[in-house]
């Protein structure tokens, strides 16, 4: 028994052609993967770990106030944060950790007092008349 198409007409040729688009779109396609290295997974980990490093420091409270005091929303700023390159982002991590925000300014008050002291007992300058 032989099938022809023909003897259904185009009713047959539009049936044939609508199953075979139908197979073949179900068909899967290989892709070709390359290989990732440990350095290429460290390195999207070392990210993600700085990406998260600076999330936590826009979430802090004296940061998020000072950042409104500037006049900039919060959610823009994690926003440009998500949206850093990983060089910008290792830049700024390496700043967070080496230049925190605020510290030391009574240190460095009491140090300059501390200078003057010094320089007035040794008779530099004149700045406290009673020592």
């Amino acid at each position: 028994m032989k099938l022809s198409l023909h003897k259904f007409g185009s009713v047959g040729m539009l049936t044939a052609v609508l199953v075979m688009s139908v197979f073949m779109q179900s068909t899967a396609v290989a892709v070709p993967a390359g290989r990732v290295s440990t350095q290429q997974l460290a390195q999207e980990s070392r990210v993600d770990q700085q990406r998260a490093q600076v999330s936590a420091f826009l979430n802090r409270a004296e940061v998020r106030a000072q950042l409104e005091a500037r006049g900039v929303d919060a959610t823009d700023a994690a926003a440009r944060i998500s949206g850093l390159s990983a060089t910008e982002l290792a830049a700024l991590s390496s700043q967070i950790d080496a230049l925190p925000a605020g510290e030391g300014a009574l240190e460095t008050l009491v140090f300059v007092l501390v200078v003057f002291m010094l320089l007035d007992i040794a008779g530099v300058t004149d700045i406290f008349p009673g020592i």
